[in-house]
Formats: C-alpha cells, structure tokens, sequence
C-alpha cells in the first residue's frame, strides 16, 4: 500500500488508506462468514478492533513478552531498592 514511505512511523497504522482497507475487510469477512484476526503488540487499540468485528486478537509474541515484561520487573526491582535506601542499578543491555 505504500504506506511506509508515505506515512511516519507509526501514523501509517492509523492512516486513512488502512481504515478503508480494513472496513472492506471486515465487510467481506462477514459476508463469507470468515473470523477476522490481528496481531497487535500491546493491548492499546484492542478495543478498536474488537469493536470492528475481530474476534482472534494476538497481544504479542513470546519475545515481545519477554522483553516488555523483564523491562517492568528491572524497574519494580530499581524502584523497590530506591524505596528500601539501596543502589540497585541495572546492567547496560540492548534489550531493554
């Protein structure tokens, strides 16, 4: 659709040419009685699409977890150690 180039990222997610591509879709998967699926990262626009017919939502993928779930308990670990008068400080890392 071109949307890469046209758009910057992320607006191409939300672009006027997606939502029309994604009504036709909808439109036709209820006319062959097909189930709609998407694979989201996060759950911030799941009500969006559960509201447009979907009904097989993916809110990630393993590694997505993973990471986006490490992330949170290295900052619950660097919050409570601040809270308890420690210096816990994270490792340099490129994963989170």
């Amino acid at each position: 659709m071109g949307l890469y180039e046209k758009y910057e990222f992320p607006h191409m997610y939300t672009s006027p040419e997606l939502d029309a591509a994604t009504k036709k879709l909808v439109e036709h998967a209820g006319k062959n009685k097909l189930i709609l699926g998407i694979f989201l990262f996060g759950t911030a626009r799941v009500g969006e699409f559960l509201e447009k017919g979907f009904t097989f939502i993916s809110v990630g993928n393993d590694l997505h977890h993973v990471l986006t779930q490490a992330g949170a308990y290295v900052n619950d670990m660097e919050s409570t150690a601040k809270e308890k008068g420690k210096n816990w400080k994270r490792r340099p890392t490129a994963l989170f």
